[in-house]
């Protein structure tokens, strides 16, 4: 291959320069019909133009030397020709380390009068997938990284390669895929296809590897959920070979012994968050993926996990409902939104994590659930994270039972029974909400009709949660708190004032416009438990 497909590239800006979504749509696929241009925006022309000042001036100080030659890299140019927006700017150096042409930069900058930034330099770190030094500094209130084209070699018991500097051809290949591996040479405006499947697979929604997939991912398994992850992200159909090799033993085995868990999570999180979250589920599972990245307990009693594929259907209806508006516009907007992308991701990741919902497994000399074990161990999850997913799944029956209590009778149930059940929940309750409705629609065999009624049962659940005045019920506190409690009863404060407070709580919640006096009462009428009396 003696040169890359190269094509055109513009630098006038456009008032609207790119469309917010991220689909395979009519609209992208007319930007790569015929030669397709990359549209640089102000700054991005500012910073080009800067960057070629810079390597003038290199060349004019060391003629003896070889012209530097800069490319951006990888994501900016395959979201740029998609119409997308994209505000990572990396920029591959050849001839120079990057973190000295950074030097240079940041001098230039200084010299023509603008306000010197500090260069920062980011060692390797393979763990994060940072294989070679780069550095970083801002130009225009942009952030730029800067790094060499690298070759790279592996062996066998490791995804940390052998770096070395390399061609374009050898960067591109070793990238993870061919829609990844594109230039934009800002020496002449081209965007280079080294690989010279890119851009093609570009216009047809092709994910593949630019090498042979099977040597690709034991190299680097973490490239397999790339794969999953862009595939899902762009709706792009991962090509055969590709497709075969994903799901192999011997790369699920490398998988499993090569990528640090860290990885993992971060992979299904961006996953979980992207456009397209229940494809990339249906990925993990086709190719007999989901046991590896979603990996059990070892002590954990496999007999007590879901199929699989349940992650796959409770995930379709976790998405349905959000996109149900009769069920989403009855939960309180200024705790809950359909369309924000935290609670999406939230909910994806319980369904994702949902065949372990029923199962327990010994953590020390503690049972727990074992999604809290997965959701902790095998993705390395976020405390936050793992508490949300493991409360969603205790969560979702009890609201089921009530919501179905309410439909049948709603007099029989008292306010201070939903109202406990909504501090439980605190602020989480609108997405339990929105969880159990899931559940039961997964397991209504009546599809159509039976989510009618499925939404129809938990849009009286919210309409209750209102109509009682108990949206914000977590947020209520005792009337009389335990050291009032403890003197009112004669007794010390301790284990029993806690069940006091919580008959306190009851009795607040059934008298909602009681004062703190007839709460006194109370609690002197009432006097201990029965039981410590």
């Amino acid at each position: 291959m003696d040169r890359p497909d190269q094509l055109a590239a513009t630098n006038e800006s456009q008032s609207n320069e790119t469309p917010s979504n991220e689909s395979n749509s009519n609209d992208t696929l007319r930007l790569l019909n015929g030669p397709p241009t990359i549209t640089l925006t102000p700054t991005e022309a500012q910073i080009c133009t800067l960057l070629q000042d810079v390597v003038s001036s290199i060349y004019q100080a060391q003629p003896s030397n070889p012209p530097l030659v800069l490319r951006i890299a990888g994501g900016w140019v395959r979201d740029k020709l998609l119409g997308l927006p994209s505000h990572d700017i990396d920029i591959a150096v050849d001839h120079m380390s990057g973190y000295d042409l950074a030097q240079h930069v940041a001098q230039h900058l200084e010299t023509s009068g603008q306000a010197p930034r500090s260069v920062a330099k980011i060692a390797s770190n393979p763990e994060r997938s940072k294989h070679l030094e780069t550095a970083t500094t801002v130009i225009l209130g942009q952030a730029v990284d800067f790094v060499n084209l690298r070759s790279e070699t592996y062996n066998a018991d490791s995804r940390i390669p052998h770096i070395t500097y390399g061609t374009p051809l050898e960067d591109a290949m070793r990238r993870d895929i061919t829609i990844n591996a594109l230039f934009y040479n800002i020496s002449d405006n081209q965007v280079e296809d080294w690989t010279q499947r890119g851009l093609d697979d570009l216009r047809s929604g092709v994910v593949r590897t630019p090498m042979e997939p099977q040597r690709t991912f034991e190299d680097d398994p973490l490239r397999v959920l790339r794969v999953v992850r862009f595939a899902s992200r762009f709706g792009y159909t991962v090509d055969e070979p590709t497709a075969q090799a994903l799901g192999c033993e011997e790369v699920r085995r490398a998988l499993d012994a090569k990528i640090s868990r860290e990885r993992v999570g971060a992979e299904v999180a961006l996953m979980a968050s992207g456009p397209r979250p229940l494809m990339a589920v249906r990925l993990l599972i086709a190719h007999a993926l989901y046991p590896v990245v979603f990996r059990s307990p070892a002590a954990l009693d496999s007999s007590s996990v879901l199929p699989v594929h349940v992650a796959e259907q409770l995930t379709h209806e976790v998405l349905a409902m959000l996109d149900t508006p009769e069920l989403v516009d009855r939960l309180p907007m200024h705790i809950f939104s359909a369309d924000s992308t935290e609670t999406r991701r939230l909910l994806v990741l319980a369904a994702y994590l949902h065949p372990y919902h029923a199962s327990l497994v010994t953590d020390g000399k503690r049972q727990v659930p074992a999604a809290l074990v997965v959701m902790r161990d095998a993705l390395k999850m976020s405390n936050h994270d793992t508490d949300t997913v493991v409360a969603l799944h205790a969560l979702a029956s009890h609201v089921a039972s009530t919501a179905a209590s309410l439909l049948d009778s709603p007099t029989e149930v008292s306010r201070s029974h939903l109202g406990l059940e909504i501090r439980r929940a605190a602020r989480l309750w609108p997405l339990a909400v929105v969880y159990a409705a899931a559940l039961d629609s997964m397991n209504t065999s009546d599809a159509a009709a039976g989510k009618d009624k499925v939404v129809a049962k938990y849009v009286a659940y919210a309409e209750h949660v209102e109509s009682r005045g108990l949206v914000q019920a977590y947020e209520v506190k005792h009337l009389v708190d335990g050291k009032r409690a403890a003197s009112i009863l004669g007794v010390r404060p301790g284990p029993v004032i806690k069940r006091v407070l919580e008959q306190v709580m009851v009795w607040q919640l059934d008298h909602p416009e009681g004062s703190r006096e007839q709460c006194e009462a109370f609690v002197r009428d009432a006097g201990l438990p029965s039981d410590t009396a």
